[in-house]
């Protein structure tokens, strides 16, 4: 009975999937502001929470993509605009890294509805500067600062359960060498295990932002499990969520994983050179591993701008993200991101030094 019970909700799910994924493409097909964000999913459950702030003349169609729950679409009005007409969000939010490529270099990526659209937004705690792409082809907004951690789980690493800390000499090594380090090395209770690196992949700005904040630039050493649940190489050079990177540091024992701060979870994210993982450590600046997210879009003027009716629904979502209130308040901000009015301190590059601003 639960069988049939579980085939019947999914015929359902699908149906309605079709149903609203072809009513949105009808709306695209009228001519109504589309627009597109793409890039990376550390925020993700901010943008989709301030949907409902920006779309306020009511949701009216919500796609999901059954494969990858980063790539959504949302649609309905603004009732102080209802010039734009039908507004339809869709999210890819696949890479930081990614998102930046596409918008830069004009690429297409496919929504939740099917539809093969150019980015209009790319979302990114990484700057291009960082990843070979010239920052004069954008227009940036600043939204927050995105914290990144090394984190274990301690229930799958017993002879990590006494390492809380990582030098920059342990974090280079262990993306260096990991597979070949026993845990006595960060100062664990053995000497013939072996410690493995689980980290985010090349698209995610994770990798980059640690990488530069620890100095890293040798060749990665990732791994993940296989069928049989035994530890590999990682031939994608990492994972592309921070809940897979939980997962497979619950299936490989004593692995050490990289995320963002929202992917913590439960896991216990290890301190940086004595500093412990905290929003005030990112604020007063002591704790390193951290920087700005962004929106780039491109100028006016340039192939690919947005539109007018399009900036309006971009601003509309950029004034709810980064609404002071909303970044004090909202229990999914507090204790994952850093507000923009709480930082103490700023850096102008990716893993740069960082200033004080109080003094």
């Amino acid at each position: 009975m639960k069988n049939n019970t579980k085939t019947t909700y999914s015929a359902r799910w699908v149906a309605a999937s079709i149903v609203a994924a072809g009513t949105l493409l009808a709306a695209q097909a009228r001519g109504d502001t589309v627009v597109l964000f793409a890039g990376g999913n550390a925020s993700q459950t901010l943008l989709y929470a301030n949907v409902t702030n920006v779309l306020t003349g009511g949701i009216t169609g919500v796609v999901i993509s059954p494969t990858n729950s980063t790539v959504r679409t949302y649609q309905g009005s603004i009732a102080e605009q209802p010039g734009l007409g039908t507004v339809t969000i869709h999210f890819s939010l696949l890479g930081a890294i990614q998102g930046l490529q596409d918008l830069s270099e004009q690429n297409t990526e496919e929504t939740a509805t099917g539809a093969s659209l150019i980015p209009t937004v790319a979302v990114s705690s990484t700057s291009p500067s960082a990843v070979g792409i010239n920052p004069n082809l954008f227009t940036a907004n600043t939204t927050l600062a995105v914290p990144y951690a090394f984190i274990v789980n301690p229930s799958s690493s017993p002879n990590l359960a006494n390492v809380t800390n990582l030098t920059q000499r342990q974090a280079a090594y262990l993306e260096g060498a990991a597979g070949t380090l026993p845990s006595a090395f960060f100062g664990g209770g053995s000497t013939t295990d072996v410690v493995y690196l689980v980290p985010r992949n090349t698209s995610s700005a994770v990798r980059t932002e640690i990488d530069a904040n620890i100095y890293f630039t040798g060749t990665i050493s990732a791994w993940k499990t296989n069928s049989s649940g035994q530890p590999i190489p990682d031939p994608s050079g990492g994972q592309s969520s921070g809940s897979a990177v939980r997962a497979q540091l619950k299936a490989i024992p004593e692995s050490i994983g990289t995320v963002a701060a929202s992917d913590i979870s439960t896991l216990t994210p290890l301190a940086y050179e004595g500093v412990p993982f905290s929003i005030t450590n990112v604020e007063n600046g002591s704790y390193p591993l951290w920087f700005y997210e962004q929106w780039f879009y491109l100028p006016t003027g340039s192939q690919g701008t947005p539109s007018v009716p399009q900036l309006d629904v971009i601003t509309n979502l950029l004034g709810a993200v980064t609404n002071a209130d909303f970044q004090a308040t909202n229990s999914l901000f507090v204790g994952n991101f850093v507000p923009l009015n709480g930082l103490q301190v700023s850096r102008t590059s990716d893993g740069g030094p960082i200033q004080s601003t109080q003094y």
